[in-house]
């Protein structure tokens, strides 16, 4: 029986990681990849992290060395938590979605953390995030909690 239920098993996998390509192919075809210049190539500081009705503000004048940042070069994004970099791939659509992938980070344990936002917490955020808005100059990405609450990532361009 076994025998007969592995042949089966991995068609079926290989048929569900199809499927999820495919997907990804078709809303490439049909909604066409955004116009990305607005955003590309500028480093982009966290000013404001908005969770549910709570906005924290985040000061980088008081610890420079707690600056979270951002940066899009081609279909690659990396920056900058507290103290860690991370990096990974995304895409965003003419929809405003946007779908990160491959999201890693260096492990240097933090001397300092914001107490308001953690670095772990802010990672996650990134890799939730589903839309994308420029708004007053300004890059909003919006993800969510584990438990549903809505966060909203406000980004500037900062003192470069």
């Amino acid at each position: 029986m076994n025998k007969i239920f592995f042949p089966f098993l991995a068609l079926g996998l290989f048929s569900r990681a199809s499927d999820i390509a495919t997907s990804d192919c078709q809303k490439d075809r049909f909604l066409g990849k955004a116009d990305l210049s607005k955003f590309q190539e500028k480093n982009w500081y966290l000013d404001e992290v908005r969770i549910g009705a709570n906005i924290i503000t985040i000061n980088r004048d008081s610890k420079p060395e707690l600056t979270y940042t951002i940066i899009f070069n081609g279909e690659r994004f990396a920056g900058f938590g507290a103290p860690n970099q991370y990096f990974g791939i995304y895409t965003a659509y003419k929809d405003n979605t946007v779908l990160f992938k491959k999201v890693g980070n260096t492990r240097m344990r933090p001397i300092f953390e914001m107490d308001v936002l953690k670095e772990h917490e802010y990672f996650s955020y990134i890799d939730r995030a589903a839309y994308w808005k420029i708004r007053e100059g300004k890059l909003e990405l919006y993800s969510s909690k584990e438990d549903g609450t809505k966060v909203t990532l406000v980004f500037s361009r900062g003192r470069e």
